[in-house]
């Protein structure tokens, strides 16, 4: 899963490499309430820009897409 959609908000996933783009761009992490305390997820909102430009808006999924890719862990053999 690379996108969440909560409120009508679109949240990309990222990790430790992307994480300083989407802080630079001005974005936020997805929290959510879990026994009355916040739990930060690794899906950052988008970018302002992103909404109103296809091509930034890919650029920017294709982040998230790459941050997927690199979670994946190798099957194992037996």
């Amino acid at each position: 899963m690379f996108a969440l959609v909560s409120d009508s908000e679109i949240f990309l996933k990222c990790d430790e490499t992307t994480a300083p783009r989407f802080r630079e761009a001005g974005c936020r992490p997805f929290v959510y309430e879990k026994d009355g305390k916040p739990v930060e997820m690794s899906y950052w909102s988008l970018p302002d820009q992103a909404l109103d430009d296809r091509e930034f808006l890919k650029v920017w999924a294709d982040l998230a897409f790459e941050s997927v890719l690199r979670a994946k862990k190798p099957a194992q053999k037996s």
